[in-house]
């Protein structure tokens, strides 16, 4: 039996029953491993805990000689973060069997690695972009214990949705599924085929449908929300950042932009190698959201994106004449702070005009600064050419009258 109150305070409430059987030598006495870690998960655990998280997996970890370890974004998204609190009475049950109980309430999941157990994110709340909600956990916990019972493996996007909002409605659940893949501009086909094992709870078979289709989810509110994968990741890339890099490489700032929006970004091979040397420091202040950041870095580096179902293509678009790039022609900055990009193609010509020629002022006194300090540049085909007076004016042939252009057809504005 569990028990969930956190809607009164930040307590996981988990209750078992029976004894853990530890052999003279713990976990801890010996060199953790992989191997000896899963040995210690399938051991009968009898537990009486009480604390924050981070005391319980210490607790956890004098015990039974199992290290525990949390991803920093365990606290990011957690309601309460490090301060959620934790009473759980284990018995009659396998430490593991303990663990999935008490990870799933608090809508994380633990990951074996070679010397310890790491608790991470469930994927969908990861895909929730901000601190959860008690409702949210509650939604994860509520779908990971209702059975889909569907009766078939073989079924479509539409049947596992709606068979999920019906399991939801027979458990008399608060949550509903709301499905936005048929309505979006990148709509997904209802038809779409997923292979959903007959075992499956609800959780299983959306995050299955997420595995097969290019629709994914995630728990709102009440809602659980059902989307294309090229939605979701545009939406998560829409998270407000700033940036501060002097100097700083821009694969390093890539890597930034996607562990903040939690979207992988995937390179072209040579991506980098190929860029000048002066392309690949980014000298940047920015406040905006990632995808933001993402065409400052682009337009600055020249460097070109693509946004795909669940990840972000970059390349080299000095090596990729076919793929153009909207070049940034200016960052202004707001009274507010804000900093606006304004591309190539946004420009009107006026303003591209006035750019320009702020540009030149900037150059002449740059020279004059030359001159100034004495410097001398090296390739004469870099100095400014020497103007030489005009020759006397000669009376120029006067051209004939161009014909009249025909009228152009009516059309569509482009």
């Amino acid at each position: 039996m569990s028990r969930f109150t956190p809607a009164r305070s930040p307590v996981v409430a988990l209750v078992a029953l029976v004894a853990l059987v530890v052999g003279p030598r713990t976990v801890a006495q010996n060199s953790a491993s992989s191997a000896l870690i899963n040995q210690a998960l399938d051991k009968q655990a009898t537990l009486d805990l009480n604390g924050n998280l981070p005391d319980v997996m210490a607790q956890v970890t004098k015990q039974t000689g199992v290290p525990i370890d949390a991803t920093p974004d365990v606290w990011a998204i957690l309601p309460w973060g490090r301060e959620t609190t934790v009473t759980a009475k284990i018995a009659n049950q396998t430490l593991r069997g303990a663990l999935d109980a008490m990870t799933r309430k608090l809508g994380l999941v633990y990951v074996l690695k070679d010397e310890s157990l790491e608790l991470q994110p469930a994927p969908a709340l990861r895909r929730l972009g901000r601190k959860s909600t008690i409702a949210e956990l509650d939604a994860l916990n509520v779908l990971a214990s209702t059975p889909l019972s569907l009766g078939s493996e073989k079924a479509d996007l539409k049947t596992v949705l709606d068979a999920v909002d019906q399991r939801l409605v027979a458990a008399k659940s608060d949550f509903a599924v709301q499905n936005r893949t048929g309505t979006s501009g990148n709509p997904v086909a209802q038809n779409a085929p997923v292979a959903v094992p007959r075992n499956a709870s609800c959780l299983e078979a959306l995050e299955t449908m997420a595995t097969q289709t290019p629709a994914t989810w995630y728990p709102w509110g009440k809602t659980i929300v059902v989307l294309p994968k090229q939605d979701q990741t545009r939406r998560q890339l829409q998270k407000e950042i700033t940036l501060r890099h002097d100097g700083t490489d821009v694969a390093q700032v890539l890597t930034e932009l996607s562990t903040a929006s939690g979207i992988p970004f995937r390179y072209e091979p040579g991506t980098f190698q190929e860029l000048a040397p002066q392309s690949r420091q980014v000298r940047l202040v920015l406040n905006a959201s990632v995808l933001d950041a993402l065409e400052a870095i682009c337009g600055l580096t020249g460097l070109g994106y693509q946004v795909k179902d669940d990840e972000v293509y970059v390349w080299n678009t000095a090596s990729t004449a076919a793929r153009p790039r909207d070049k940034t022609v200016a960052i202004l900055q707001t009274d507010t702070g804000l900093q606006v990009l304004i591309t190539e193609s946004q420009c009107p010509p006026d303003v591209r005009e006035f750019i320009e020629k702020l540009k030149e002022k900037q150059y002449d006194a740059l020279r004059k600064m030359m001159a100034e300090q004495g410097f001398k540049p090296t390739n004469p085909a870099t100095q400014p050419a020497t103007r030489t007076a005009p020759a006397a004016a000669q009376p120029l042939p006067q051209p004939k009258a161009a014909p009249a252009a025909p009228a152009e057809p009516p059309g569509k504005d482009l």
